[in-house]
């Protein structure tokens, strides 16, 4: 083909402005995707953004990726599978050492995504639909592995430790993990019970947070604060709607402590000597939920740290 990359290599045997063989195959979506600036199957050491740029999918790739849409499949598999332009973004930009592939549906191949040199990989709609974990899908996955767990026994970097007891709810529980990143923590803990955080549900809504704090799950609520204590934090706050301590006063609430929040059913596991705390609300709503809860004590942590 004669088609001209926008790096200056033409697809078929002609050589790249990097000064390295351009190859790529010759059908309709592989020209697009030159024609946006994609080196096909290229390798440079210049500086310019390397793609090895494929088209279809191996038959191992594309039984991973339809096992990652099943529970099951996704709770035994060291890979996780991301939808969205900006989740995706995240990750390529914070982890792309873990990124395996790049997929991008052949209408999506000028979409603005931050250097890759993983495998990219061109589908057509309904191949892509097929596969994406969304009905209305961007046009564009990322097939990562997951992050290496944290060490059990690693110190707690961060002045407090938050704590989501078996929460279940995709959006509560992304919504949660961006907040925590947003305000610099660098880890949360989770107990057993709690959603998979890296199910697509939740990588979609916390952003890929997943991917740049640590996330520690040390078993049930009191096992979680055996592994807490033995750590070296001092004091737990279980959040409750009412009643026992007010946020706002309480002094110690972020000192080498545990702050826990619950699932959204019953709220947070009776855990023995653990504080009460509540956030107060002059307004008459019952409750917040467990994603507002956070962000209203996350923020109040920012808050005395610019205080």
């Amino acid at each position: 083909s004669e088609s001209a990359c926008s790096q200056g290599s033409r697809c078929g045997s002609s050589e790249s402005a990097c000064g390295q063989d351009s190859r790529c195959d010759s059908s309709e979506s592989a020209r697009r995707a030159c024609s946006q600036g994609f080196c096909c199957r290229t390798e440079s050491s210049c500086g310019h953004q390397v793609i090895l740029m494929t088209e279809g999918l191996t038959r191992r790739q594309q039984a991973l990726l339809r096992s990652l849409r099943a529970r099951h499949g996704r709770k035994n598999s060291e890979f996780c599978l991301c939808d969205g332009q900006r989740p995706c973004a995240e990750i390529l930009a914070g982890r792309p050492d873990l990124v395996e592939l790049l997929i991008l549906r052949d209408d999506r191949t000028s979409i603005e995504l931050p250097s890759c040199h993983a495998e990219t990989v061109i589908l057509n709609g309904a191949e892509f639909d097929s596969l994406a974990p969304t009905v209305h899908s961007q046009g564009v996955m990322v097939l990562a592995r997951r992050p290496d767990p944290v060490p059990a026994d690693s110190h707690v970097p961060d002045p407090f430790v938050l704590v989501l007891d078996r929460v279940g709810d995709p959006g509560n529980f992304g919504t949660i993990l961006r907040t925590a990143r947003a305000v610099g923590l660098h880890e949360v803990w989770i107990t057993a019970g709690s959603a998979d955080p890296f199910s697509d549900k939740i990588l979609r809504s916390a952003s890929g947070a997943q991917f740049v704090l640590g996330i520690r799950n040390a078993g049930n609520l009191e096992e979680t604060a055996a592994a807490l204590k033995h750590l070296g934090v001092g004091t737990f706050f279980r959040t409750l709607p009412a009643g026992g301590e007010n946020l706002f006063r309480t002094e110690d609430v972020f000192r080498n402590s545990a702050v826990i929040l619950g699932c959204e059913a019953t709220g947070v596991a009776a855990l023995e000597g653990a504080r009460a705390l509540h956030i107060p609300m002059p307004g008459d709503a019952e409750s917040l939920n467990v994603a507002q809860a956070a962000t209203v004590v996350l923020f109040e942590y920012v808050r005395r740290l610019f205080g």
